[in-house]
């Protein structure tokens, strides 16, 4: 993964953000995906001095000091303003005038939250916006305006243009405030933080990603005290509006929202163009990245990315469509349409269809055809090699609903690579071996892969040999989990490392089991194979188990059993390729103990 680096010396290190990552690590101290994190393992950095921040989905410069000694300079430039900061922003409608001042003081309103300030708030703080049309799309339906900040307080951009009846397209949070100032001063949220969606003047577009950017950052460099001015490059939907055309990618996306993809018509091209165009600029950080260490990732990941309906998956020169509307079936135009498109940008790719029933606990009575050998567009390729942060995997792109690799594990996997070295490993519910495969990768001194399918384990031990390693068949085991962690305690075998991945549902011996209902006996079946001091990572893709339960599951769990514990994080699918509808809980829920 890369971080585009637009100027570096020996005080400075300005890059572009990529949309879709964090500045720093969370509150919490979680780091590992966001820019600093990435950007010292890049640069192979111990400092990196932070400044000012850009939120999550705001792309754009960013400036470290890369030493200490620079840090003062910097320090006093931003604090003292005498740092220009220059921002685009594609808004709804059109400002009253051509140009402007927004002079409005902003006040805390909860947790990462504020509000236009009331008369007498007392802790109000002056907020002071500068902005200039500098262009109008047709008939008035957005604006691109250029913007400058005197002040930097939280948010101040967005609730500044919400509060004069131009939301910024895409904002969540403030796109649906109402708008004149005397309805900002006279009517209150019912509660601190909220947003009062009655009656509202302005609404946002339901469009999946802010468009926000930081432009250009000008001031004295810290060491030298010469000017020096840094600008990123316009995203491709900003030079569109830049030069006044449509945005059909805008219209179609409130258009689709809360239906699929199975409603586009032949009129839509140029919409579903902008929408997936704008999905890939998000992964940049992978396909931009010269060392090409990771070539397996999500490029559409439905509603998130404004498609609702289908997720489109890389692996290599491969993409595999997946369609949960069952209406996209072979031979339906929107379905057509799609495929077309995706060609379209990515012509030389092969593209293999998922047709995934309802309920996947139905697949085998469905009779249905749900996962085409042959691809639906492009040459045949039944095994391609897909890359992820340098390990190869054998993707079999037309073999049944799973290529062979779970998209959505790559962070998880990454967190437990420097876990392992000198443990003992037990990967359960292992399928093709990706957790056994980093732990061995990574220094273990032993991984057992367990699971109930001998082809999916003989795949694993392909993937073991096209990493350069031997696999010993002793550490490829076929059988029931459930049958084998009772055998390890029967025998007082234990791990260091557990790791719990078990589908959402399956049958043993006819008898059904659930996450959603017994996650909690596997959780505490499990930790008996965990020895003292070691670790149980307990996973679960099951969207209809809330993350609270889910946690609430494990540790009552592990709490019955006296075992002490600690939890070392909670993580869910990556942001970057995964991202989703806000307010809409991640599906994905990963727990991190340390048992005593």
């Amino acid at each position: 993964m890369l971080i585009p680096i637009l100027y570096q010396d020996e005080d400075l290190i300005v890059v572009n953000k990529p949309a879709g990552l964090p500045t720093h690590p969370d509150e919490e101290g979680e780091g590992g995906f966001d820019v600093v994190s990435l950007l010292r393992q890049q640069l192979g950095l111990k400092y990196l001095g932070i400044h000012h921040r850009l939120d999550r989905e705001v792309s754009g410069v960013l400036v470290f000091a890369a030493r200490k000694e620079a840090n003062a300079g910097l320090a006093r430039a931003f604090e003292g303003r005498l740092v220009e900061k220059e921002y685009r922003a594609i808004v709804q409608g059109r400002p009253s005038h051509q140009a402007g001042v927004i002079n409005v003081a902003l006040a805390p309103a909860g947790p990462g939250l504020w509000k236009v300030a009331g008369p007498g708030d007392k802790s109000s703080k002056p907020a002071l916006t500068h902005y200039r049309v500098e262009q109008a799309g047709p008939a008035d339906a957005y604006s691109l305006l250029r913007l400058k900040l005197e002040t930097g307080r939280t948010h101040q951009l967005r609730l500044h243009l919400a509060h004069i009846g131009c939301p910024i397209i895409g904002d969540p949070l403030y796109g649906n405030l109402q708008n004149s100032p005397a309805s900002t001063r006279e009517r209150r949220p019912a509660h601190p933080g909220a947003i009062d969606r009655t009656k509202n003047t302005a609404t946002t577009a339901p469009f999946p990603h802010l468009l926000l950017h930081a432009a250009r950052l000008a001031f004295a460099h810290p060491v030298t005290n010469k000017p020096v001015s840094f600008e990123a490059p316009l995203p491709p939907l900003f030079k569109e509006a830049q030069a006044g055309k449509p945005l059909p990618g805008l219209e179609l996306a409130v258009r689709l929202a809360g239906s699929s993809v199975s409603r586009l018509k032949a009129s839509d091209r140029s919409g579903l163009a902008d929408l997936l165009e704008l999905a890939a600029a998000r992964r940049n950080p992978f396909s931009q990245d010269p060392a090409q260490t990771t070539t397996a990732y999500r490029l559409v990941n439905g509603a998130g990315d404004g498609l609702p309906g289908i997720t489109l998956d890389r692996y290599a020169e491969t993409l595999v469509l997946n369609c949960y509307d069952p209406q996209l079936e072979p031979g339906h135009p929107a379905l057509a349409l799609v495929v077309e498109e995706i060609g379209r940008i990515w012509p030389d790719w092969s593209v293999y269809g998922k047709f995934r029933p309802r309920q996947a606990s139905n697949l085998a009575q469905t009779g249905e055809t749900v996962a085409p050998e042959l691809p639906l567009r492009g040459k045949d390729r039944p095994e391609v090699t897909g890359l992820e942060n340098g390990l190869s995997y054998l993707i079999r792109p037309g073999d049944g609903l799973s290529p062979g690799l779970f998209l959505d594990m790559r962070e998880i996997r990454t967190r437990l690579a420097p876990l392992v070295k000198d443990k003992s490993v037990l990967n359960c519910f292992a399928f093709t071996g990706a957790f056994g495969l980093v732990a061995a990768q990574h220094g273990a001194s032993r991984a057992i892969n367990l699971d109930a399918g001998q082809r999916a384990l003989d795949w694993a031990k392909q993937n073991y040999q096209l990493n350069g390693l031997a696999p010993d068949d002793y550490d490829f085991v076929t059988g029931d989990v459930f049958d084998w962690l009772s055998r390890f305690t029967r025998r007082g075998q234990q791990f260091e490392v557990v790791i719990l991945d078990p589908p959402s549902f399956s049958t043993v011996k006819k008898t059904r089991w659930s996450a959603e209902k017994d996650y909690g006996e596997l959780a505490a079946l499990a930790a008996k194979s965990v020895a003292p001091g070691g670790l149980l990572i307990a996973c679960t893709n099951h969207a209809g188990l809330p993350r609270r339960n889910f946690r609430q599951m494990v540790t009552g769990a592990l709490d019955a059993t006296g075992r002490p514990f600690e939890i070392l994080g909670h993580y869910h699918e990556p942001e970057l390729d995964f991202p989703r509808p806000v307010g809409i809980e991640g599906y994905l829920k990963v727990l991190f103990l340390r048992l005593g």
